[in-house]
């Protein structure tokens, strides 16, 4: 060990809190590739570590660490185990994050819900807590991490809620509808700026839209950000700006298009476009629905056209 990290490890950290931020900070400085979260409980810490290539990352618990350290084991010492600890896991075993995740105190601020199409995973789904919502499923799960449109998550389904010894589930979802739009707020934006900003030229949809916009409807991370849709006065506060009810495109699990609601608008044709976009361009596994669905700004309900 150099002189420099002989100092940074030889500091005297006071709180949990302060400790979890170092880790994070020296992660940072000494293994960029590794992106860490913390990640806060009720009454414990812990820190999610993760790489692009890996289809869940490890989540280590603080508690025990910070014992540890305050009992005399150095900073270094437990800067070690936690790398040893990424290194050495694997993601097709999770028992590195299912050892975070069956502390329910540890997580339940941190569980989000999303959609996925209802008749494409009714086996699936038999495994799960989900809600019925038009042809699809309101499912929850827990972000390890997520950034622009990709992520690390880990499913809520039977098995880990009879771990968490919680018998009500609907308790669960309501834990969902609170935490989802504060962890991953939601945003409509013009569909041309979008694509101005985040891509270099617009897919064609074969839509004219008659002079009336287009636009997008998804989170700040753009990680299943279709579900913004139940985003709690989302569209109900763009309806009233725009002075228009909404038809809505389920085009990915990413994400909604809106369309204004026009006297030129036709369901028939949004149809098809919504179809084409999601033989052409949609992934099978981000599929949500060929229908279209209708947002009644004088009622605030969502249905099938």
């Amino acid at each position: 060990m150099d002189d420099e990290n002989k100092f940074l490890f030889s500091q005297k950290i006071q709180t949990m809190e302060a400790f979890a931020e170092f880790f994070q900070a020296v992660f940072a400085a000494s293994r960029p590739e590794i992106t860490v979260e913390i990640v806060r409980g009720k009454n414990v810490i812990g820190l999610a570590l993760m790489t692009g290539d890996k289809i869940l990352s490890p989540m280590v618990r603080l508690d025990t660490l910070y014992d540890k350290y305050i009992d005399g084991y150095s900073l270094w010492k437990v800067f070690c185990e936690i790398t040893s600890a990424y290194d050495e896991y694997d993601s097709r075993n999770s028992t590195g994050i299912v050892a975070a995740v069956e502390d329910f105190e540890l997580v339940r601020h941190r569980i989000c819900y999303r959609f996925m199409n209802y008749e494409k995973n009714k086996e699936l789904l038999e495994t799960m807590p989900h809600v019925r919502w038009l042809d699809l499923a309101i499912v929850l799960y827990i972000p390890v991490a997520a950034h622009d449109g990709k992520g690390l998550y880990l499913a809520v389904d039977d098995a880990l809620i009879e771990k968490w010894g919680i018998a009500d589930t609907e308790a669960l979802f309501v834990e969902a509808y609170a935490n989802t739009p504060k962890i991953f707020p939601g945003s409509i934006r013009d569909m041309e700026d979008v694509f101005k900003q985040d891509y270099d030229n617009a897919p064609e949809t074969g839509y004219e839209d008659n002079g009336e916009r287009m636009y997008i409807a998804t989170n700040t991370e753009k990680f299943y950000g279709a579900a913004v849709v139940l985003y709690d006065g989302l569209l109900e506060s763009f309806a009233r700006e725009i002075g228009r009810s909404l038809y809505i495109l389920p085009t990915s699990i990413s994400e909604m298009t809106l369309v204004a609601d026009v006297d030129e608008a036709n369901p028939a044709e949004l149809r098809a476009v919504l179809k084409n976009v999601n033989f052409e361009t949609t992934e099978e596994k981000d599929f949500l629905s060929n229908n279209v669905y209708y947002f009644d700004r004088g009622t605030g309900n969502i249905s099938i056209v």
